[in-house]
């Protein structure tokens, strides 16, 4: 089936498009409402006060994570972590971000933003590291993401061993950051204070950026759960062994890697915001992308040994159809 999918192109889109399907018709069949604001959340706050119905939320929420899967699946293969013909980081991302979704929320509309903050850090020549402009687009995303989900601040982490890995130590590197990241609350900070609420917005923020009593809630047990913990558990696995292999690969290659898979240790510390179990899998979704392609991507052997190790290509098209209907149960 995995042959099949790498070599088909009709084939992947008419995959993709029955899997968006079953993922997401039962939220279609009975759409739930937007969740509320948290204390600090202003862009959000301008969209939970539209107004949507449920039913036109649901849709949005379709079109950001159909929309990112394209968007990112472009962005690996324009810099070579893929392949130009393979719509797999399509696929999985759709899967991260719609298992545990249901409606337009804060992370879901972070998770598609992210997209374009890693877009930013990705290196196209041998230069190895980034404009300041880039630096500046990249930290002003973080701050607009706050605006949605304040912590999602967290991604500072990302970005700061992303600048290790292309040394940006310089004080110029340093000042761009700040003003980057500073912008999007400047320009609140404007409006607020015209509105006379700049004073409120501040203790708004502590009680966001508050994390709650760290206890792990686990929900009723049911498969919902089990398919949950399947998902991290393959992300993990194929985590760990996309690392294992850095080594066979050029040094432009692993500096964009690392840009896409960092993103895994804000998501971790974004966790104890909402410490729950089943985990929130959309803060996940764009490193699993590449970490899942990557680890279904058959690699080419000569025709004995495919046929020796015709147990382990068996082996994947099974885990591959575990994954999907994992987070078809989520």
């Amino acid at each position: 089936m995995l042959k099949l999918f790498e070599r088909n192109t009709i084939f992947q889109v008419v995959v993709i498009l029955v899997v968006t399907i079953l993922l997401w018709l039962p939220h279609l069949a009975s759409p739930q409402p937007m969740p509320e604001p948290a204390p600090f959340a202003p862009l959000y706050s301008l969209l939970y006060n539209c107004h949507f119905s449920p039913l036109l939320a649901v849709l949005l929420a379709i079109v950001l994570v159909v929309g990112g899967g394209i968007h990112l699946n472009l962005i690996l293969a324009n810099v070579g972590l893929v392949s130009q013909n393979s719509l797999s980081p399509t696929l999985f991302y759709i899967l991260f971000m719609s298992a545990t979704a249901d409606t337009l929320s804060p992370t879901l509309i972070v998770g598609f933003l992210v997209i374009a903050f890693v877009r930013l850090l990705l290196l196209h020549s041998t230069l190895l590291t980034i404009s300041s402009d880039k630096v500046f687009g990249a930290t002003a995303l973080i701050g607009i993401c706050s605006l949605f989900y304040l912590p999602s601040l967290l991604l500072l982490l990302s970005y700061l061993l992303v600048a290790v890995s292309y040394r940006l130590y310089s004080w110029r590197d340093w000042m761009v950051l700040l003003l980057g990241l500073l912008a999007p609350y400047i320009l609140l900070w404007t409006v607020l204070y015209l509105n006379d609420s700049l004073a409120e917005s501040f203790p708004a923020m502590a009680a966001s950026l508050t994390p709650p009593q760290f206890s792990i809630l686990i929900s009723q047990f049911s498969i919902s759960l089990v398919a949950n913990g399947i998902l991290l558990l393959f992300f993990a696995v194929s985590l760990f062994v996309l690392w294992r292999s850095f080594g066979e690969k050029t040094t432009l290659w692993q500096k964009n890697a690392t840009a896409v898979m960092l993103p895994t240790v804000s998501a971790i510390a974004l966790i104890f915001y909402a410490p729950a179990f089943p985990i929130n899998l959309q803060i996940f979704a764009i490193p699993f992308a590449l970490c899942a392609t990557l680890r279904f991507t058959s690699t080419h052997s000569n025709s004995f040994g495919r046929q020796r190790h015709q147990w382990k290509n068996h082996l994947k098209d099974l885990l591959f159809l575990i994954v999907i209907v994992a987070a078809i149960l989520c």
